[in-house]
């Protein structure tokens, strides 16, 4: 299918570089003073590390849990009331906690279920364990590995956050998974205790509840909910709070609203630990951006920064706002919004230098307008009309988003030439209520034509692009959505598939319990509603694809097996279908060993470089045998 004489293979380097970059991913400021716990990835693993006067010091050496979701993220560090221990989920998805002066790790929990959030208070620590059934909220004793069920029904539970008053949490139906309708839900304290009974604070039909944040001195709560169509704060007082909570789920709390903004999703609310004003992220057109508002009606918000990147996580630490921020040429770093500077900086090895400047466009797809990044060639597009190929890479989820944060990905195909159009699809998150929800039951009808389309749009917007010269390649949903564009489009000349899912039939039976409440929320029962399933796999439209498909998979994936794969290649072949499968052992649902990402894409750009005739600088390609 390729040969690695058809590109450019000194870019090589360049992908090493970034692929093995450090990145940050969360931070969580110590209760009582200056000191940081971070977690950071280098070189494939994630650990925790301990910002103190200046200095890093790494805690632990075995690997930690910590993913960063964008505006809404789960608790996975957290600091006890005391400040000498900090909780953290290992690898293995095991709740533990390492003393912050000597290092010593010890594991709280032992079960086999993973645990998803936690949050350590005077009352022990809060989990979301799927030990017990999935999100389930436990309390865990940090002395002695005791568990209290809290919640074990028919609920999702997410994010508990310690209030003065309680636990509070949210909570969404099963089918919901959080994106479509949750509720703010409170575990009371009563003589000392905390209750085990869930008290409803705040819900509405079809309004998704994230982040509750309770008042540092007791007076109340604030969370994010979308009723008026995009993420915006609001606060209920405390007696607001008691009020709500002593009807059941008759009624809600009454809020004020702390700050909305049209067309931009508010949300990460942090109080400062005076209790008089909140951070917050403002998210629109692919940017986030850190910002502080008062809690006074009058005082409009402070937004500290505007440029091309994206933050998230806003945490106090010592009266200074910090992020966790990334931009296109700069991997994640542990940031003060307020000094505009690094806390924590990240190896670059001259990327700024090295790599390509994003841009943005919209087109109309439809009815529907679909923002789009895109990275030109590094150095920019040149002035020659139709002298650069596009690469269309819709994003996975689907409910997630392209941003003007990290992407080593796209800026391996921009360092070799390309235009990467990332189209942000129906159903991508950030772009309001109305545009995440806008692919429910239409899996394969706008959100395709939206990724299919992009190709062209990218050639009207740019001279320079070759619409004509166009591949597709993407990851879970962007894989489903590469095979969907290949066998329902002609607008691409070959695809790169990655761990994606291809036959929603057989799928629902080998998946965990996220990917089959997703498929069962999205195209009903399987008892009842079959044909929808089978009509939404992409598998049914082989025997239309005309162009070579490359399929990569992780042989550990459990969200989404490699028999998905496998089946889409025994399909494939069956029609005489240009296609080739790489499989890789050991990596999940993702691809974050090194060697492995530098096989991956590098077989991607050898493909692409085959198909859309890229011919690489003369004398700057090297030979292979045939077997390589």
């Amino acid at each position: 299918m390729y040969r690695r004489d058809l590109r450019d293979t000194s870019y090589d380097g360049l992908l090493a570089d970034m692929a093995s970059a450090d990145s940050a991913v969360v931070a969580a400021p110590a209760p009582d003073d200056g000191r940081i716990a971070y977690a950071l990835n280098r070189e494939d693993q994630t650990d925790l590390w301990l910002h103190e006067d200046g200095t890093d010091a790494r805690l632990t050496s075995e690997g930690v849990s910590a993913m960063r979701r964008g505006r809404g993220d789960t608790q996975w560090v957290a600091w006890n009331p005391a400040g000498d221990r900090i909780a953290f989920i290992d690898a293995a998805g095991t709740l533990s906690a390492v003393d912050a002066a000597t290092g010593e790790v010890e594991a709280l929990t032992h079960g086999d279920g993973p645990v998803i959030g936690l949050a350590w208070g005077e009352h022990g620590v809060a989990a979301v364990t799927n030990e017990v059934s999935r999100a389930a909220l436990v309390l865990i004793d940090p002395d002695t590995g005791g568990q209290q069920i809290l919640a074990d029904d028919d609920y999702l539970y997410s994010d508990p956050r310690w209030g003065d008053d309680g636990l509070y949490a949210v909570r969404a139906p099963h089918r919901s998974l959080f994106d479509f309708e949750a509720e703010l839900v409170r575990f009371p304290i009563r003589g000392g205790e905390i209750v085990a009974d869930a008290e409803v604070v705040f819900s509405e039909d079809a309004v998704r509840v994230q982040t509750p944040r309770p008042h540092p001195h007791g007076e109340g709560v604030a969370f994010v909910h979308d009723a008026s169509g995009f993420d915006a704060i609001h606060y209920a007082d405390a007696d607001a709070v008691d009020a709500a909570a002593g009807t059941g789920a008759e009624e809600s709390a009454e809020t004020t609203t702390v700050h909305a903004a049209d067309g931009v999703e508010v949300g990460a609310p942090a109080w400062h630990p005076g209790g008089d004003r909140l951070a917050f992220t403002a998210t629109g057109q692919g940017r986030s951006s850190p910002g502080t508002v008062p809690l006074d009606d009058d005082a409009d918000a402070d937004l500290l920064s505007t440029d091309d990147a994206f933050h998230t996580g806003p945490v106090w630490s010592d009266g200074d706002l910090l992020t966790v921020r990334g931009d296109p040429t700069t991997p994640p770093q542990v940031w003060n919004a307020d000094a505009g500077a690094a806390v924590v900086e990240t190896g670059s090895v001259g990327f700024a230098e090295r790599l390509a400047s994003p841009t943005e466009f919209t087109f109309r797809s439809g009815a529907t307008e679909i923002h789009t990044l895109v990275y030109p060639p590094v150095g920019g597009f040149p002035d020659e009309p139709d002298s650069v190929p596009v690469l269309v890479h819709p994003h996975g989820g689907p409910t997630a988003f392209d941003d003007f944060g990290w992407d080593y990905r796209s800026q391996y195909f921009a360092a070799l030439g390309y235009a990467v159009a990332m189209p942000n699809y129906r159903g991508s998150d950030g772009y309001g209520r109305a545009h995440r929800m806008a692919n429910d039951d239409d899996w394969g009808g706008g959100d395709l034509d939206d990724v299919v389309d992009a190709a062209e749009a990218a050639g009207d917007a740019f001279p320079a692009v070759d619409a004509d010269r166009a591949g597709v390649f993407g990851g879970s949903g962007g894989g489903l959505m590469t095979v969907n564009a290949l066998g329902n489009s002609d607008a691409f000349a070959a695809g790169a598939a990655f761990y994606g899912v291809y036959d929603y039939e057989t799928f629902v039976d080998d998946t965990d319990d996220i990917g089959w409440q997703l498929m069962k929320r999205e195209l009903g029962d399987l008892a009842t509603d079959l044909d929808n399933y089978r009509e939404a796999s992409p598998i049914r439209t082989v025997p239309d694809i005309e162009d070579p498909v490359l399929v990569l998979h992780g042989e550990e994936d459990t969200r989404v097996p490699i028999s998905q794969s496998e089946q889409l290649c025994a399909e494939l072949e069956k029609h005489g279908k240009r296609h080739e499968l790489q499989a890789y052992p050991e990596e999940p649902h993702g691809f974050s060993q090194r060697e492995n990402v530098l096989d991956a894409y590098t077989r991607v750009a050898d493909l692409f470089a085959k198909y859309l005739r890229i011919d690489p600088d003369a004398g700057s390609s090297r030979p292979h045998r045939p077997d390589e």
